[in-house]
């Protein structure tokens, strides 16, 4: 049970135990029937035995006999309140707030009236008897604080009601619903492999782990552990996953290493095992409550939510982001836009790196914790959106993740049984509506890195670079004994990839998704050559303005490569070699491409590569790699290359 419920109940527990088992003088009783007054203290007297049930009796036949009674009614409300009946006590709370809606005394009642029907998404009434709350004009400084809030709130909720989204959520099947709680999923880049968190039952022998399920041929597979290194006889759960299903962060609660009541803990998966976690250490765990961990895209920015002291409400989100050095940054308060008072919970960071998904009971919503997005990062976040009526109800909505390229949506969902006060819970997947996507899409590139020569697998590092700002955006490894790899792009960036492994010459390849006409995923193998003399390779990155051999800005990040290629391979002398098209003079041409190569050479001389192990030569249009006939083919043409001497 979450934290916050626990403390939640036991509040609840105190002050209706207390309020029942109050003895009632006769003359405050609201009747004239002296027969009804005496089963009503005989009800009391056995509240007070804990004979909750024949209390409940006897207070109803009082009810059926002297309807315009009010306290039966009350006084039966309160005890379902205690045994986590809520619908019942809402029954019973409205009934005795309508026979007498005018009584100062009761001010607190109506308040309750009130605040159960707005639990349960009857807004109309319970703005009836927030009203009647405050018509009686009460002196309980919590009705009058709070009763226009919840006012303002139940208008919201009916605001929304009247303005759906167009929503149609599908229950997932029941291969991957077979537990008595499943929560919190998350998809790798392809949407073939899903993990989340699944409780198997309510005794002492059931916890919490961390499964998996993979699609295939149409259908979802039979959910399993997703490692016995991961899943131990204390729970786990609520994790976050890269986008290559390469790196897990979740949550483990009651380990011996750990610093609060629960951390975050990762693990990497290294030729298909994963490793033993690792807690994440003090920099992001706190001494009290942290979980519901979500990753960015590039694996450089980590989300989640702690209780921790210092914050905002009761559990903020905070942030962390990993350093050069590998290590992650002292966690950060994500900021008071999205932070409230009360809860936030469920943080999702979307593919796109700005569009923060999340749950809060602190900001405007249909009641419990709704469903939120904000544009931004760090702590500078535009103000929340609620993504409206039918998605968010007045029951908890708390999880969403959201395909990369926003068309798919999956969440869990209370079924709104409750057994020991805890709720099954469902997975759902929808279709996203317009509203809710994110500002900007996202695709991926996957396949495999091999040897040119064996055509064996080897284990390469895949980077990827932002070409307008020459930073690192995502890094990951290949895997050695398959091959693979995934990457995330996000449209509206132009990218350079670069493929490298020791002993072998490294690709440079080019994605300009600024305005792409077409943006789907990318199968793209890549063969990598050895360092041998005559192994050449095309500078992909490398940019010229039109007839210019001046090296545009966002050719540094292929040169800064090249300097560290050369730096890190100090034997090997190679050629730079410039192409170009068959427009124009022959001469001309090779002036262009004699002038370019020397441009690249002149770099790595001005940052300190020997001129002695660089030969420069322009070549025109003599070494075509495709037809001139076509614009498409002239463009490939126009080329930088490096070849080993």
């Amino acid at each position: 049970m979450n934290h916050i419920y626990q403390t939640l109940f036991c509040i609840i527990f105190s002050v209706i135990t207390l309020s029942i088992q109050a003895q009632t003088p006769a003359t405050a009783l609201h009747t004239k029937n002296k027969k009804s007054i005496s089963l009503y203290q005989q009800a009391e007297a056995l509240i007070q035995q804990r004979k909750f049930n024949e209390a409940i009796t006897i207070l109803n036949t009082i009810i059926t006999k002297d309807p315009t009674f009010p306290e039966p009614y009350f006084k039966v409300g309160s005890i379902f309140m205690l045994m986590g009946n809520k619908t019942d006590a809402k029954a019973y709370f409205c009934k005795g707030s309508d026979v007498a809606p005018d009584v100062k005394s009761f001010a607190g009642a109506y308040y309750t009236a009130g605040e159960l029907s707005y639990n349960e998404g009857e807004y109309d009434k319970a703005k009836t008897y927030f009203n009647y709350a405050l018509n009686v004009q009460p002196t309980d400084k919590r009705i009058l604080d709070q009763a226009p809030v919840y006012l303002s709130k139940c208008d919201f909720a009916l605001n929304l009601m009247k303005n759906p989204v167009a929503f149609s959520p599908v229950k997932m099947p029941d291969i991957v619903n077979s537990s008595f709680a499943q929560s919190h999923p998350v998809l790798t880049a392809d949407g073939k492999t899903m993990y989340y968190t699944s409780l198997s039952g309510l005794t002492r022998l059931d916890h919490e782990d961390i499964v998996m399920s993979t699609f295939s041929n149409g259908q979802w597979s039979v959910p399993k552990s997703i490692s016995d290194k991961l899943n131990t006889k204390d729970n786990e759960g609520t994790c976050t996953i890269s986008m290559d299903g390469n790196t897990l962060v979740f949550v483990c609660c009651g380990r011996a290493d750990g610093l609060g009541s629960c951390d975050l803990y990762i693990s990497k998966k290294t030729n298909g095992q994963w490793s033993s976690p690792i807690n994440l250490g003090s920099s992001i765990n706190s001494s009290t409550w942290d979980s519901h961990p979500s990753l960015s895209a590039d694996g450089r920015t980590l989300y989640f939510i702690s209780a921790r002291k210092g914050g905002f409400g009761k559990e903020d989100i905070y942030f962390s982001h990993l350093l050069d050095d590998g290590q992650w940054s002292q966690a950060m308060n994500a900021g008071k836009t999205i932070n409230t008072s009360a809860s936030e919970f469920s943080p999702f960071i979307h593919a796109d790196g700005t569009t923060l998904y999340f749950s809060s009971n602190g900001l405007p919503g249909m009641g419990g914790l709704d469903l939120f997005y904000s544009k931004g990062f760090d702590t500078s976040w535009t103000t929340p959106v609620n993504m409206g009526y039918p998605l968010n109800t007045s029951k908890n909505d708390e999880t969403l993740f959201i395909t990369l390229d926003g068309k798919k949506g999956y969440y869990s969902r209370s079924d709104g049984t409750n057994v020991n006060f805890n709720s099954r819970i469902f997975l759902y997947e929808f279709d996203m509506p317009d509203s809710f996507k994110p500002e900007k899409l996202s695709t991926f590139a996957e396949g495999h890195i091999y040897d040119e020569v064996t055509r064996n697998p080897i284990g390469s590092k895949i980077e990827l670079f932002d070409l307008a700002s020459a930073k690192v955006v995502q890094s990951v490894l290949s895997d050695s004994i398959t091959g693979e790899y995934t990457i995330v792009l996000t449209e509206g960036k132009e990218y350079a990839l670069y493929i490298s492994s020791k002993g072998y010459l490294f690709e440079s390849l080019n994605f300009d998704y600024n305005k792409p006409a077409v943006f789907n995923p990318v199968t793209l193998d890549a063969y990598l050559k050895p360092i041998k003399a005559g192994a050449n390779v095309a500078l992909n990155n490398i940019f010229f303005a039109t007839n210019s051999f001046t090296l545009e800005d966002k050719s540094l990040t292929e040169l800064k490569k090249l300097v560290v290629f050369m730096n890190s391979n100090p034997a090997v002398k190679v050629e730079l070699s410039g192409h170009t098209d068959n427009i124009g003079s022959s001469d001309a041409n090779m002036k262009l491409s004699t002038q370019r190569a020397k441009a690249v050479s002149d770099y790595l001389i001005t940052n300190g590569i020997s001129a002695t192990r660089i030969v420069y030569k322009g070549y025109a249009a003599l070494k075509p790699i495709a037809d001139n006939e076509t614009e498409e083919g002239r463009q490939k043409n126009r080329r930088l290359e490096i070849k080993i001497l």
